[in-house]
């Protein structure tokens, strides 16, 4: 375990902050045709009226053609930890904005980036790339990002084990259900048996129980990640729900160490990402 909370983990920020950077800016974009929808009053009963907030809801477009500027410089490394701090007011910002319409990931995601500010994610795939970062702030930065996807498993798994309708096995069925087109689906000759359904609905939960323990131990680590990861990644293509799933996954990496990268990776990318 401790060599877990020990190892370096310095590669993979990089490419959470392209990654990340990049599903916000897509998002944004999408998001412009329902501007007038989103910062009506009447529409959105939670749109702030008064104060700061309400001042900055008045210019929407000026508001996401700002935040769209710096989600870019945030994905070029320009700005760096300034950028950084920036896209995390946005969001935040844009959160309170829009609470009736924001998604879990845009929950969890404020933590986060909140978190991100304080991490080296600039040494490449930035515009003026830094040296490894060795120190212990964005170390830390890290770890807080991990203990941060760890409560949240935590978290859910103590929901499911204290919900009925998980306590009785109908909930994966109920979660399918609920899409008009379940029957059309590739999924529903497996979930409309309720032997597969309930088993399903119990390895779920056992699923997330066990996230954490198997996460940190080097042996389970990639088989957890992997069964984990083809949870969300179904949710993906039955639900629709790529922007929550995919800030999932990208949780992922961070989890697993500088040296399971190097082992994950090609040789003949180590030379030029994986340099330490």
């Amino acid at each position: 375990m401790l060599e877990f909370w020990k190892a370096e983990r310095t590669l993979y920020a990089p490419f959470f902050r392209v990654a990340i950077g990049l599903i916000l800016l897509f998002d944004l974009v999408s998001t412009f045709p329902a501007i007038e929808f989103l910062f009506d009053s009447e529409l959105n009963s939670f749109l702030p009226l008064k104060g700061k907030m309400g001042f900055v809801a008045q210019y929407p477009y000026l508001l996401l053609s700002a935040y769209a500027v710096v989600l870019i410089l945030f994905i070029g490394g320009i700005g760096k930890h300034f950028t950084t701090f920036l896209v995390f007011i946005f969001h935040l910002i844009l959160v309170q904005l829009s609470l009736p319409f924001i998604t879990w990931g845009d929950k969890i995601l404020k933590f986060t980036l909140l978190y991100f500010i304080f991490v080296n994610s600039f040494h490449y795939w930035s515009w003026k790339p830094n040296k490894i970062p060795k120190g212990f702030i964005s170390k830390l930065a890290v770890l807080s990002i991990i203990l941060h996807l760890f409560m949240i498993y935590l978290n859910n798994a103590f929901y499911k084990t204290m919900d009925l309708d998980w306590q009785k096995g109908y909930a994966v069925f109920y979660s399918f259900a609920q899409y008009s087109n379940f029957k059309n689906s590739v999924f529903y000759p497996l979930i409309s048996q309720e032997f597969f359904s309930k088993g399903l609905s119990y390895f779920t939960i056992l699923l997330q129980i066990s996230f954490v323990p198997l996460a940190i131990w080097k042996r389970t680590r990639y088989y957890i990640l992997f069964l984990s990861a083809l949870v969300h990644i179904v949710m993906i293509v039955q639900f629709g729900l790529w922007k929550f799933e995919l800030i999932v996954l990208l949780h992922y990496g961070f989890v697993l160490t500088d040296r399971d990268w190097k082992q994950i990776l090609p040789e003949r990318y180590h030379p030029k990402f994986l340099k330490t």
